[in-house]
């Protein structure tokens, strides 16, 4: 009982470690010493916990999924305008962003593992959940009828761009500062900016 703690330990510093580097240099640029190296851990304590690299990789990618995917599910159940909802999504996201940008990035990955783990039935993505969210919106006549799936694969391709482009030195490292802007662009996605277009008309 007592090792319990050490080696869960262990594995949450190989784990985030491996993030880093996956999410920075991509899985096939990375090598177990290496992410040994920086984890401070050897080699045979990272496979005591992973069966090799990729299930390294994966584990690392499922779990940015799944909080990300929770976090839009959050905001799929709440009351309240979708496009509201949505505008506090898009703060949110950014806020993560600034405080751990390797989730973004690592999504925005495509490599073979993390493909075929998102083509599963019974694996649910943020995309499914950002449908969902649009979905509502249309069936409650907030938004243009439009191809939900076509919108929230722009959206999310959007803000792992962002996130992609901070890395490399094309934006700031932090992105919160362009809350405002990215979420008006963003809404227009989803037809907010036709919205905004009548109304002033009608004004």
């Amino acid at each position: 009982m007592k090792n319990k703690p050490h080696v869960d330990s262990k594995k949450k510093d190989i784990l985030q470690a491996a993030m880093r580097l996956f999410a920075t240099k991509g899985v096939d640029g990375i090598s177990v010493k290496e992410i040994g190296d920086a984890a401070g851990v050897t080699d045979a304590a990272i496979y005591k916990h992973f069966k090799n690299k990729d299930a390294v990789a994966l584990e690392a990618f499922t779990q940015y999924c799944a909080d990300y995917t929770a976090l839009i599910d959050g905001y799929v159940r709440q009351e309240g305008p979708v496009l509201e909802r949505f505008r506090q999504l898009i703060t949110e996201v950014l806020h993560l962003h600034d405080e751990d940008p390797y989730g973004l990035l690592l999504i925005s990955q495509n490599h073979e593992i993390f493909i075929e783990a998102g083509s599963s039935e019974d694996y649910r993505q943020p995309l499914d959940a950002l449908i969902d969210l649009i979905d509502q919106g249309i069936m409650r006549g907030e938004l243009p009828d439009q191809d939900s799936r076509l919108t929230a694969v722009l959206v999310i391709g959007a803000i792992t761009r962002l996130a992609v482009s901070s890395m490399q030195g094309e934006l700031p490292e932090l992105l919160v500062p362009y809350t405002g802007e990215t979420v008006h662009r963003l809404a227009s996605m989803l037809g907010q900016g036709a919205t905004n277009m009548g109304q002033k008309r009608a004004e």
